[in-house]
């Protein structure tokens, strides 16, 4: 593979952080929306979270696929290519007349996402030598985190002052000066015809890990609807393992494949990709269950509910940085760790959160989740990347974006699951789009229970996720002593 070659680190890292900005931005937006969209379309939770889980699939299905092709035609073009499709869907997306419109409007912004996140992470940090590599993906979880706060303000406060619709208004418009800078400062990294590297990929292996990574999503978003024991769930689940299988053995075969199963005997690289995973899982409850809580059952306008969340994307911004320099002195295992067990605290305190909880507590444990998934990030990042190896780094940084929208997509649906199983038992449906519904207090508090089993359920998925990452980086220490 060959080497980017740029003319200024920090003006490649600019082009790269717009880029990623508009991406995450848009994820935050449109989860602090997402109450409002249901209110205008009149769906239900487990309908609403479609708008999310469209954009997420549709992402981890090409994740690994746009990785493998950037290294055969050149990261600029992925990612241009990439930004120019997400502007134009997001005008699609603007001006939806109905919510099927507006969730293929998701899944083509989806399709744009994923040339940016297959990508960004090789290219911040392939401009950076070794030694600082911990400090190249906190200032990339930096970015990461300023979207998220900037995302929360910008999607609050536009649909406060316009309306929703005026939120994908704004995408199309930064992903226009996004698109800008990446032709102006991103040099292009590789001479391949555009024709031969997608004539000569793997697109066999690419269709078999779509469709088991659909048939396995589906099948875990559906279990609501028919039951875990039921024919349908069961049939789905054993369709999934057995596409799984099949992929697994083709990749092992092919000399070109485009999935590298090589590094995944490292050990670091496994387990920290596997306590990667299950940390998404259990913070993504809060990503999705926050908005409705704080818009639809305390209140709150969309603002203002934007304005509470920002202290949480403020701490990913500040401390990313802060924890990969940290890293790169003791190593990845003491500020993972620590990161972990503060956002297993905060998981657990969200567990208290009632009608009559105060803003100033809800900063509160915003603060301490945003504080903990930073500092246990960018090491984690950086163990995987540095256990791939430079060579390796498209697939790596396509991998790492993999299991961090599977866990998005897990860890939406399983919190979804637990509120309306929990509400439906009580009594209630878990619908919260209809205003004279909400008057009922019982309502709010069968939400607002649910919404605790779900996120004590995450709590304990975080401590597993602690309990993996100190494998990790108790190994990568070891080893560089």
């Amino acid at each position: 593979m060959q080497s980017l070659k740029f003319t200024s680190h920090w003006w490649v890292f600019l082009a790269a952080a717009l880029g990623t900005f508009i991406v995450v931005i848009d994820q935050s937006a449109t989860s602090i929306v997402t109450p409002k969209i249901a209110v205008q379309f009149g769906i239900d939770i487990p309908a609403s979270q479609w708008i999310t889980i469209v954009y997420i699939l549709t992402v981890s299905v090409l994740m690994i696929p746009a990785g493998a092709i950037a290294d055969q035609i050149g990261r600029k073009r992925v990612w241009s290519i990439g930004l120019i499709i997400f502007a134009l869907s997001s005008v699609l997306t603007a001006f939806s007349p109905n919510y099927v419109v507006l969730l293929i409007g998701k899944i083509l912004m989806g399709l744009g996402a994923v040339g940016v996140q297959s990508t960004g992470m090789a290219i911040v940090v392939n401009i950076f030598p070794d030694h600082q590599r911990s400090t190249a993906t906190g200032l990339h979880m930096g970015v990461v985190g300023f979207g998220s706060l900037g995302g929360q303000v910008v999607g609050g406060v536009i649909e406060s002052v316009f309306n929703w619709r005026a939120v994908f208004v704004f995408m199309f418009l930064f992903s226009i000066l996004a698109t800008i800078a990446a032709l102006v400062f991103l040099v292009k990294d590789s001479k391949g015809s555009i024709i031969k590297g997608l004539t000569s990929f793997d697109w066999v292996g690419t269709f078999l890990f779509g469709a088991f990574l659909v048939v396995m999503i589906l099948t875990v978003n559906f279990t609501n609807s028919f039951g875990w024991a039921s024919f349908e769930i069961m049939v789905g689940m054993i369709f999934s393992i057995v596409l799984l299988i099949v992929f697994l053995i083709l990749e092992s075969k092919l000399s070109n494949p485009m999935f590298s199963l090589n590094v995944f005997r490292a050990r670091n690289y496994s387990l920290g990709s596997l306590a990667r995973l299950t940390c998404f899982i259990a913070s993504s409850a809060s990503f999705f269950l926050l908005p409705f809580y704080l818009v639809s059952v305390a209140g709150y306008s969309t603002g203002f509910a934007g304005m509470l969340l920002v202290p949480r994307g403020f701490c990913f911004m500040l401390f990313g940085p802060i924890s990969g320099r940290i890293a790169d002195f003791t190593g990845p295992r003491i500020p993972a760790l620590f990161g972990m067990l503060i956002c297993s605290f905060a998981l657990y305190l969200y567990t208290n959160l009632t009608l009559d909880t105060s803003v100033m507590m809800i900063i509160f444990i915003t603060v301490l989740e945003g504080t903990g998934i930073s500092f246990f990030l960018a090491p984690n990042s950086s163990a995987i990347m540095g256990s791939a190896g430079r060579e390796n780094y498209g697939f790596a940084s396509a991998f790492m974006n993999l299991t961090r929208n599977l866990g998005h997509i897990f860890g939406i649906a399983l919190p979804a699951i637990i509120v309306s199983s929990m509400m439906l038992s009580l009594g209630y449906d878990p619908d919260l789009s209809d205003s004279k519904k909400l008057e009922d207090l019982g309502l709010k508090f069968a939400y607002i229970d649910s919404m605790s089993r779900a996120f004590l359920v995450s709590t304990f998925i975080m401590l597993s996720a602690a309990a993996m990452s100190v494998g990790v980086t108790a190994s990568r220490v070891k080893a560089n002593i």
